[in-house]
């Protein structure tokens, strides 16, 4: 059933309404059968008995289809989820697990005792400033973890270029840290935080080392945190192994570590990833956040070859660049930090399309660079147009790929955190965007669906060489309209890492008021529940290192509680204001997804099994509980579990309230 369905003059029979136009033509957009679309699951009148109580009669708008209908096909998502892992969770990936290639490019991660000498003797000429208990772990660990960092977490924030990846081109600081995030990928916990220990000492060290080229802020931030080193032996100075090193290797450095420590359960390293935070933000403004001239060379004719590692030598600086960007605007995401480097602060083009980027060899390079034709729009100017644009259509020449319609995301809500921020009434955190704000960012943001549905690399289709990105963008959409209509960011205290003080801190945050215009927000939030839904809860939270990062889970909390408010809001208001078409439509389709998840999904709390009625109470006590128990099933990320464990806690609340 596809948005042609609704231009066809069947308006009428599905109770119309624009939001779910739109957002039917997003679902179709994004490669999802018609079945996830909200009007295939219309209500039906035979089995929703009287409901007087709840809304006027509306038999004319029913949509055909029972929502108890199981019979579904494959998704886009369904080859991307592995089994449920089970013995040893990640020995069926490893490099060791299958017969050894003689061939090194089928194995591009693999560390040879040879390179693994080279490292281990590179880190004692550190040891002075290392733990003294600090192990060097073996070759075949360090490939696990390199093997794990590329192919996880990588592929979330691509800007390290793969087809030509050589360990020793890199850092010591840099290899430390892709290793701490892979052990963590490899549920190496202890392993993990040594490593990150280690990187983060010997980048510190670095920096001293290299404050020439630095401004004096990034020396006095340095102090200011505590962050330089304590040299034990002044004579270990001069016989460092400094090996490689730029300066963009210290923001590619600062990712890494701020990419592990960010989502630790820890407090302490939480408080260690802002510090770096702040660190890498004047790292990035003192090497520069505007284009580099063009590779050019007037005297010699430069080969092919030349050309093509002189502009990945750009390339994976501007993507280096624009990946510091977005993560750090995803800490102000999930602690509501204020921006420490905002989208005006950011000349940089956006990211080249994959064909460019994945190509393995020159040719395929220069056929895929010429594929391209037009170079990609600066930030900052596709942000403008965005936000300029008034008909809804895509305003953008050329299409963003992937990873630029991400890196825009995030301008986007970056607007959003910064205008409700200025808009503060005093003493009144409830914040409301103004109206004529609310409208330009609608607008900006079905400008950028627009976009996004017209190119091609943004399918979800499981063969889609872009891997997750795509689909972190598609929450990250909902996300921005969630943020339009609930300001949430004051009341969820995830740095704490405390269930009972994010649970308590979340129950007092404002309620969502019924009206016409958070229809969109609610129809994204429905969809975000919907997806581990039909994939299956508990399959996709013990599987989903590939395509559900964290980035999702935040997301996915923000949806939780705007929708169980809403339904909230319904359940005491829906006596004297009857639901509307589209509110109808909304709390039918919730009915039909938490049936489905009370189908199957064995939760592990005392509760007695219920059955699914329609009393949005009850449906938003529900949907809480879906999320929490989807969160607290995670097995990458116990940053995710803990939201679980919020979540349960804040429906508990909830709960003793009534």
């Amino acid at each position: 059933m596809t948005s042609q369905f609704y231009d066809n003059g069947n308006q009428d029979m599905v109770g119309f309404d624009e939001h779910f136009r739109e957002f039917a033509s997003f679902v179709e957009g994004i490669g999802l059968p018609p079945e996830w679309s909200p009007y295939f699951h219309g209500p039906d009148r035979d089995q929703e008995g009287d409901e007087s109580g709840m809304r006027h009669s509306r038999e004319e708008t029913a949509t055909p289809g029972p929502c108890g209908n199981r019979t579904r096909p494959g998704t886009p998502f369904s080859s991307w989820l592995p089994s449920a892992p089970t013995g040893n969770r990640i020995s069926e990936s490893l490099p060791g697990a299958v017969p050894r290639s003689a061939d090194s490019e089928a194995q591009p991660y693999r560390v040879s005792d040879e390179q693994r000498s080279r490292l281990s003797a590179a880190i004692e000429t550190f040891r002075d400033i290392l733990d003294p208990n600090f192990k060097f772990p073996s070759r075949h660990a360090l490939t696990r973890y390199l093997t794990s960092y590329f192919e996880g977490f990588h592929s979330h924030m691509p800007y390290l270029h793969t087809p030509t990846w050589r360990l020793f081109d890199h850092s010591l600081e840099l290899i430390l840290g892709l290793a701490a995030v892979g052990a963590q990928y490899c549920f190496e916990h202890r392993m993990s935080e040594r490593l990150f220990r280690a990187g983060k000492a010997i980048l510190m060290e670095r920096l001293v080392q290299e404050s020439g080229r630095f401004g004096p802020k990034t020396g006095s931030l340095l102090h200011m945190h505590s962050l330089s080193p304590q040299r034990r032996d002044s004579r270990s100075l001069l016989e460092r192994d400094w090996g490689t090193w730029e300066p963009i290797e210290t923001v590619r450095a600062l990712i890494a570590l701020m990419g592990y420590a960010t989502w630790e359960p820890k407090v302490s390293l939480v408080q260690e990833a802002f510090a770096l935070q702040a660190l890498l933000a004047q790292v990035l403004r003192e090497i520069g956040l505007r284009e580099e001239d063009e590779p050019h060379d007037a005297v010699e004719q430069t080969t092919l070859h030349a050309d093509w590692h002189a502009w990945i030598r750009q390339e994976s600086a501007r993507r280096t660049k624009l990946v510091a960007f977005s993560f750090m605007h995803t800490e102000t995401i999930a602690y509501d930090v204020y921006p420490v480097l905002r989208s005006n602060e950011v000349g940089l083009r956006l990211p080249c399309s994959t064909g460019e980027w994945k190509a393995a060899t020159a040719t395929q390079w220069q056929t895929a660079r010429s594929d391209a034709g037009k170079p990609q729009l600066f930030l900052q100017d596709a942000l403008s147009l965005l936000l300029r644009n008034t008909d809804g259509t895509a305003p953008l020449d050329p299409i963003p790929t992937p990873l630029g319609n991400y890196m825009l995301l995030h301008g986007l809500l970056q607007r959003i955190y910064i205008v409700r921020d200025l808009s503060l009434p005093v003493m009144d955190h409830s914040a409301s965007l103004p109206s004529e704000e609310v409208d330009k960012l609608e607008r900006g943001l079905r400008s950028w669906t627009a976009g996004w549905q017209q190119a091609p690399e943004s399918s979800l289709d499981p063969n889609n060489e872009n891997g997750p990105i795509p689909f972190t963008s598609s929450s990250l959409l909902g996300l921005a309209y969630v943020r339009i209509y609930l300001h949430l960011g004051p009341y969820r205290m995830l740095e704490t890492r405390d269930p009972v003080r994010i649970a308590k801190a979340i129950s007092q945050s404002p309620a969502v008021e019924r009206s016409s215009g958070v229809i969109t927000a609610l129809l994204y939030t429905a969809h975000m529940l919907s997806i581990p839904v039909r994939l299956g809860v508990d399959r996709v939270a013990r599987s989903q290192a590939f395509f559900w990062s964290v980035r999702h889970s935040l997301s996915g909390l923000e949806c939780a509680v705007l929708l169980s408010k809403w339904l909230f809001s319904l359940a005491e208001t829906s006596a004297a204001v009857p639901l509307s078409d589209s509110e109808d439509r909304i709390l039918h389709w919730v009915r039909c997804i938490v049936e489905e998840a009370y189908d199957v999904v064995d939760f592990d709390d005392d509760e007695p099994e219920v059955s699914v009625d329609r009393d949005p109470a009850f449906l938003g006590l529900a949907v809480l509980r879906i999320w929490a128990h989807f969160f607290k099933s995670n097995t990458q990320w116990p940053f995710i579990n803990i939201i679980g464990r919020s979540l349960e806690k804040y429906r508990g609340l909830l709960r003793m309230s009534r």
